[in-house]
């Protein structure tokens, strides 16, 4: 069987370029191709392979995304490796507003961090990123009862694996997202002494008010209310990986949908962002039916999907990350692939997320020892 565990320290090594300050900075592919921190890949190789990363890259890189933050609260996307940052998807021409997923990340990547040090030492830190991770999650746009809103002109660009693509109205992954952040920060506020009423409040709102928002009649959920009102494959994923309080009868039914739509959402264990058969209603940029964020199949959701399904479809969680690894050891890891289509050889996320999955499988984690 395919040696994830052995692959994604390579890649992870492979992927770090020195900034121009000295800071190891973590670039999304294992060969040197983007020359730039992005705080969403860098979260994700953190999340998923922390103990692969050592602490002091980890602060500093983090360090360097926060000393880039805009005095307005937005978080960059990426930064690049002469202190550049950006805070949009592709270049300063790109048309769409700041990205809405970065100011998230960013709280999420520092919570992890936080995590992993001592205590007092954790606190300390804290206080010192508080008010930057805070800014970020205050400036993005929010309705009433908390949910990520998409109503700017030009649109924001929306969560940054479909970065190309103009879901608007509220919007269903990148609520989830804001929600998942403003939880883990709650804590840290308190053992600040800081009142985190207000993060407590919008959690609550967004729990209360997501299936009335989402759900759709089909038992999906949607992508977002306006353009793109589309069923979310990977959000219906990530709920359930994150264990956002669905009803019992919801959850039941995306684990259903999931499980029984596998073989038209998936290839080789990846999978697509919506139901096959369709693409998105539109883009922020052209984007070729069948490729990149517009109908290609993805690793980077596999760790969601597995946790989506593991309690219920254990074997199909095994099949699902067999078939990845084995599409990896032939093929190699990629961004995203379909068919003959293939984008970015070395694909760190990618590797980082069925890398976290195998290690929670009792079967392959026999067999690769993990």
């Amino acid at each position: 069987m395919f040696d994830i565990k052995n692959a994604t320290e390579k890649l992870i090594k492979g992927c770090i370029i020195p900034a121009s300050n000295g800071v190891n900075m973590y670039t999304p592919d294992g060969q040197g191709n983007y020359d730039a921190l992005w705080t969403r890949d860098f979260f994700y190789m953190v999340d998923d392979a922390s103990e692969m990363i050592p602490l002091g890259d980890i602060k500093n890189a983090i360090q360097y995304l926060i000393d880039n933050v805009r005095e307005d609260g937005w978080v960059p996307d990426r930064v690049s490796r002469y202190g550049t940052p950006y805070y949009t998807a592709g270049g300063d021409d790109f048309p769409a507003s700041p990205n809405l997923d970065n100011g998230p990340f960013l709280c999420l990547v520092a919570v992890e961090y936080l995590k992993m040090i001592d205590e007092d030492a954790a606190l300390e830190q804290f206080l010192l990123w508080k008010k930057t991770l805070c800014a970020g999650l205050d400036c993005l746009p929010v309705d009433g009862n908390g949910m990520m809103a998409n109503f700017a002109t030009p649109p924001h660009s929306p969560y940054g694996f479909t970065d190309t693509i103009c879901k608007t109205g509220l919007l269903c992954f990148e609520t989830l997202l804001l929600w998942k952040a403003k939880k883990a920060i709650i804590p840290w506020l308190e053992l600040a002494g800081e009142d985190a009423g207000r993060y407590k409040a919008d959690v609550a709102s967004i729990e209360e008010n997501f299936e009335k928002v989402f759900l759709m009649d089909n038992g999906t959920l949607r992508a977002g209310t306006a353009h793109c009102n589309q069923t979310d494959v990977w959000a219906m994923c990530y709920a359930l990986s994150v264990d956002f309080p669905l009803t019992e009868k919801v959850r039941d039914g995306i684990i259903d949908w999931l499980a029984g739509n596998y073989d038209s959402i998936t290839e080789a264990g990846q999978l697509r962002h919506i139901p096959a058969g369709e693409y998105w209603e539109k883009t922020l940029v052209p984007v070729e039916k069948g490729t990149y964020q517009n109908g290609a199949f993805w690793a980077t959701p596999v760790r969601w999907f597995c946790d989506a399904l593991r309690e219920r479809e254990p074997e199909l969680v095994t099949r699902t990350l067999k078939d990845v690894l084995d599409y990896f050891e032939k093929n190699g890891i990629f961004e995203c692939v379909n068919g003959d289509y293939k984008k970015l050889d070395t694909y760190v996320a990618s590797a980082t997320a069925v890398y976290a999955s195998c290690k929670k499988d009792a079967e392959i984690k026999a067999v690769l020892n993990l």
